[in-house]
């Protein structure tokens, strides 16, 4: 399923792609996450329950703000505290991977630069 939050001021828009595969709940973003998207990211983070196992695909993320890093957490610490884990694919460059790397991110989360090896960290 396919969420895009509109904008009319032209500013890009937030597009939330769900799927599963192999029990594997996966939540792909594309576009900006800021103030603006962080409510449906919590929603959808939230819908899977308690412990289940999330790959958010940050690969088609253009953008992430503090509001977005810290709904990310949030899920996160969520997840885990419930016996269920999170991986995060966010590109191996980029100004999302610069974000997380710039931030220490990268060493409280399990953040891949695809795909295929958050689903792999989570198996």
């Amino acid at each position: 399923m396919m969420t895009a939050i509109r904008s009319e001021l032209n500013i890009p828009q937030l597009t939330v792609e769900r799927s599963e595969t192999d029990g594997i709940h996966i939540v792909a973003l594309s576009g900006e996450l800021d103030m603006r998207g962080v409510g449906e990211l919590e929603t959808v983070l939230a819908q899977p329950g308690a412990g289940a196992r999330i790959c958010l695909d940050l690969t088609k993320l253009s953008f992430i703000d503090s509001t977005g890093l810290a709904t990310v957490i949030r899920g996160h610490q969520a997840l885990t505290a419930g016996g269920g884990a999170m991986a995060v694919a966010c590109g191996a460059k980029g100004s999302v991977r610069r974000t997380f790397d710039t931030t220490g991110l990268t060493t409280l989360l399990t953040v891949t630069a695809d795909r295929a090896t958050a689903l792999q960290a989570l198996g």
